[in-house]
């Protein structure tokens, strides 16, 4: 069965919510606010000790009206030191773009402004995406220079339309106007959305989000949905994270001796071990993961960890 699970975003709006009264409702994790531009969210913080007493995955979004990267950068430094900063969030932390500033700006400059913020954090081990619905990624974004950064996808409405589902990881499918379920939640009208990627695992295998490599759990293998398509030199996408996992675990098997790079990349280190899982494998050794070179991976994890 594909993953997926219902979640919640909260900010100030919803002061006074009842986390049991969501538990209840089925919710079964939350993104909160951290800011509106360089402004804290007045309620992170209880919000933040609410999740964590239920042991509720959290992530957090910025409402960005940076209109050049370098403000962007201080959207995100702001958040990191805010926010963020001595905290633990098993789901990314995200640029929320959809301020009517962007509607007559370039797309090319409405996208460096999500790249500076995501690369910022990214650079400080944070595991980052970007929200946005349908129509603003289409009209005021270039996607095509995005798809590195996780997708949080606003479309309320009965189905998701956005074309490339294997950089969606969330959609936010309904608020005041849900069309799939009631938009009330525990008394308050909540912005609700299903998850389709286990974020908490992939950011905790890494040590991201707050989470340090020491404290990473020994994780089952779990291999990139074929829906990712081929992973090579220089992706950074949900599919170089599951592959990532995959080959530590082939090393602490002994099936091969190369470690992956320590970063969010596919970059020379991981390319070097996945030429030798192909060497081991006997296929042909390019350093591209394609479904030959899942199959042997898969191959080769069940003969050393049954």
């Amino acid at each position: 069965m594909a993953f997926q699970q219902f979640g919640v975003d909260l900010s100030r709006f919803q002061q006074g919510i009842s986390f049991d009264a969501l538990a209840d409702a089925g919710v079964e994790f939350v993104i909160l606010r951290g800011a509106y531009h360089l402004t804290k969210d007045s309620e992170f913080e209880n919000f933040y000790r609410e999740t964590k007493a239920r042991n509720l995955p959290v992530g957090v979004y910025l409402y960005t009206i940076a209109t050049s990267p370098q403000e962007a950068r201080e959207e995100a430094n702001f958040l990191h030191n805010n926010v963020l900063k001595g905290k633990q969030f098993e789901l990314p932390i995200y640029i929320d773009i959809e301020d009517e500033r962007y509607y007559s700006r370039p797309k090319a400059s409405n996208s460096a402004v999500v790249k500076a913020f995501c690369d910022t954090l990214e650079a400080k081990d944070y595991f980052t995406g970007v929200y946005a619905s349908t129509y603003f990624f289409a009209t005021y974004l270039d996607d095509s220079q995005l798809k590195a950064y996780t997708h949080w996808v606003a479309q309320w409405s009965t189905q998701l339309t956005y074309p490339d589902k294997s950089v969606v990881g969330m959609w936010q499918f309904g608020g005041s106007t849900n069309r799939i379920r009631s938009p009330i939640i525990a008394g308050f009208n909540v912005d609700q959305n299903y998850m389709y990627k286990d974020f908490s695992s992939i950011i905790k295998s890494y040590g991201l989000n707050g989470f340090g490599r020491e404290e990473a759990p020994v994780m089952n293998p779990v291999m990139p949905p074929s829906d990712v398509g081929v992973i090579k030199k220089g992706d950074r996408n949900a599919g170089v994270y599951l592959l990532k996992q995959n080959i530590l675990l082939l090393r602490k098997a002994g099936v091969i001796t190369q470690s992956v790079d320590d970063n969010n990349i596919f970059g020379d280190g991981t390319e070097t071990a996945v030429k030798q899982i192909q060497r081991a494998a006997k296929i042909a050794e390019d350093g591209i993961v394609g479904a030959q070179t899942i199959r042997a991976i898969r191959t080769l994890l069940d003969a050393k960890l049954g």
